[in-house]
C-alpha cells in the first residue's frame, strides 16, 4: 500500500480506483457497491477524484451520443438535390 493510501470500509484506495469505472456504469455487485461508497464517504482524497472522473465520464457522454455537426457544403448540395428532384 502506497504511503499516502488509505484503506476505509474494507477497500484500499487503489481498488477503489481499480473499481470505479465499472461502478460509474453500475457494473458492480451490491455488495462492492456499498463498500465503495462507505470508502468514498471517509476517504476525502477519493471523494475528490471520484467526483472529477464521474464528471469526467458524464461530459464524455456528452459529446459522444451528440451528432457529428453537418458541413454546410453537405448541407447546401442536399438541399440543391432535393429542390430539383421530380416528384
Amino acid at each position: 500500500m502506497r504511503p499516502d493510501e488509505r484503506e476505509v470500509a474494507g477497500l484500499t484506495c487503489a481498488q477503489v480506483m481499480a473499481a470505479l469505472s465499472d461502478y460509474a456504469e453500475g457494473d458492480v455487485p451490491a455488495d462492492l457497491r456499498a463498500r465503495v461508497e462507505a470508502h468514498v464517504a471517509g476517504c476525502r482524497q477519493c471523494e475528490q477524484f471520484g467526483a472529477g472522473f464521474t464528471a469526467l465520464l458524464a461530459g464524455m457522454r456528452r459529446e459522444l451520443a451528440a451528432p457529428d455537426p453537418v458541413d454546410d457544403e453537405v448541407v447546401a448540395r442536399l438541399r440543391r438535390v432535393v429542390a430539383t428532384s421530380p416528384l
